[in-house]
């Protein structure tokens, strides 16, 4: 994959660790002009810990449920593959790394691999005076190194060019997670909607998607009585971690694929413009349909593309690959992850009284009007029989 030359690495050097530096690239962090600080916890020893920061800092939230994130999280070529494709969708342009020089030199060097891959500005803060290992990192890429408060708030200031080669997604703020109760089941089967029957002359080649525009908002199918509003949806997903998780489950959420039909799914299945998408019913490919694809999905969509021209992935072959790996065990997780954002009302916390009082109100006559579950107790933790004394016998 080809991107554009990145601008040479920019070195802020902060002498005195005074707090006004650090201060002033918080400030800087503005995802929405495609600006991205963060500030790393060096104590973590996770091998992809540093991709996990920059992932939380793109509004990302890992896989739930399990005492390991997953597979994919915890190798680094997977994580960091996940990072720079979410940084290639959100047209990220610059990205400030507080702490750099508590940082090892591994994970120094992860970060120069990733201004190399996607052609973001990568600005880092180095908060002590130059070191030989500084030297030592940066004496084979152009960089420039800047000591002064004032020329240091201009550096930080700057958006960077959005990196080139690549579809283009809108660049946006990724929205928040709601609070809204969804006890819809994800990448279950069900009966799609209707979409436009695609058949195949005997011994002809299953074209990919056609060029289509989408019309209208494209809303998902209802799953029994649950209906969650497209905003919902839509900043829900957004938090998907892994990009080909998160297309996976916006095609679901719009077509209602499910894991085997997914797996079909080939690059050439999705139009340049991600417009449309294309669902094949079996591996023959029998009367595939076509479904348009609303404009809120466009990004999470584009991922997937994006996330395959990094791995050299060629149009033909899979868009998901592994998704069905497992009976879709780390899809499912992704999917849990969106739910456990929801918190119950009684729990939740408040700016002020009157919202929580308003708020309550609002909850109890959801809960009689059975719209809303009423907070159960948690199950008490199952003591394990070595914490039971022995029973002593005469």
């Amino acid at each position: 994959m080809q991107v554009g030359a990145a601008a040479p690495v920019t070195v802020i050097i902060d002498k005195s660790d005074h707090p006004a530096w650090t201060a002033a690239a918080h400030a800087a962090h503005d995802p929405a002009l495609g600006r991205l600080a963060i500030d790393p916890s060096p104590a973590n020893g996770a091998p992809a810990a540093l991709a996990h920061d920059l992932l939380y800092a793109l509004g990302k939230r890992l896989p739930q449920g399990g005492e390991t994130y997953g597979t994919w999280a915890d190798s680094q070529r997977p994580a960091w593959d996940a990072v720079a494709a979410w940084i290639l969708t959100h047209r990220t342009g610059h990205l400030i790394v507080c702490r750099t020089d508590r940082l090892t030199t591994a994970r120094q060097r992860q970060l120069l691999a990733l201004r190399e891959r996607s052609g973001v500005r990568l600005t880092l803060l180095w908060h002590r005076p130059v070191t030989p290992a500084l030297r030592t990192l940066l004496e084979e890429t152009p960089h420039r190194l800047i000591d002064t408060l004032p020329h240091a708030r201009i550096a930080l200031g700057q958006t960077g060019c959005p990196p080139t080669g690549t579809r283009r997604a809108e660049q946006h703020r990724p929205p928040k997670p709601s609070h809204r109760h969804d006890a819809g089941q994800w990448i279950t089967p069900q009966i799609p909607p209707a979409g436009t029957v695609v058949d195949r002359p005997a011994r002809a080649q299953c074209q990919g998607a056609p060029k289509l525009t989408s019309t209208g908002s494209g809303t998902p199918p209802t799953q029994g009585h649950d209906h969650t509003s497209l905003d919902v949806l839509a900043a829900r997903l957004n938090t998907v971690a892994h990009p080909l998780h998160a297309t996976a489950l916006t095609i679901h959420a719009v077509t209602g694929a499910d894991i085997n039909r997914l797996a079909l799914i080939r690059g050439i299945d999705i139009n340049e413009a991600a417009t449309v998408v294309k669902v094949h019913g079996s591996a023959a490919h029998r009367r595939c349909r076509t479904y348009p694809l609303p404009v809120w999905t466009r990004p999470l969509i584009h991922a997937a593309g994006i996330h395959g021209q990094l791995n050299d992935r060629a149009p033909e072959n899979p868009l998901l690959p592994l998704i069905a790996i497992r009976q879709g065990h780390q899809l499912h997780r992704s999917a849990a992850g969106i739910r456990s954002y929801f918190i119950h009302p009684y729990f939740a916390g408040y700016s002020s009284v009157e919202e929580m009082e308003d708020t309550i109100r609002d909850a109890i006559e959801a809960i009689k009007a059975g719209e809303l579950a009423e907070p159960t107790r948690p199950a008490p933790p199952k003591r394990h029989l070595a914490a039971v004394p022995a029973r002593r016998t005469a």
